[in-house]
């Protein structure tokens, strides 16, 4: 058989037995590795944030200032503050609504079972080997 099929066929099995990985308890360990994860944010924009206004006042004075690089700097740990404002609403939701959480996680586990599935065929190689003479 081709490499392909058994890919396929394992991704099928995997589709299949997705209901049975996304279950309630699988789901409070995940949400447990999410508030880790999102602890680590907070503490990396509050250090970034912190770095970057006493590179802004240590600057204050200096030709050339270079006080845009504090700027910058502050700026992605604002960006890194609103990442965390959307985990934090999406751990929010998974915990106060499981049933509906593992089937949202089954339905996008499905779609990127089903888009290697379509990849992988698409990308199956499909060209004629050319025999030697």
């Amino acid at each position: 058989m081709r490499p392909h099929v058994h890919i396929a066929q394992l991704a099928a099995l995997a589709v299949v037995a997705t209901p049975l990985v996304a279950s309630a308890q699988t789901f409070s360990r995940v949400l447990g590795v999410f508030n880790v994860f999102v602890g680590l944010m907070l503490t990396a924009a509050l250090l970034t944030y912190a770095t970057g206004f006493i590179v802004w006042v240590i600057r204050l004075g200096t030709w050339p200032s270079y006080r845009t690089e504090a700027i910058k700097i502050m700026e992605w740990s604002v960006v890194i503050l609103f990442v965390l404002v959307v985990l934090l609403a999406i751990v929010q939701f998974f915990q106060n609504h499981p049933r509906e959480g593992s089937y949202v996680a089954s339905i996008i586990v499905l779609l990127l079972f089903v888009g290697i599935i379509i990849y992988l065929v698409s990308h199956s190689g499909g060209e004629k080997k050319e025999e030697k003479k």
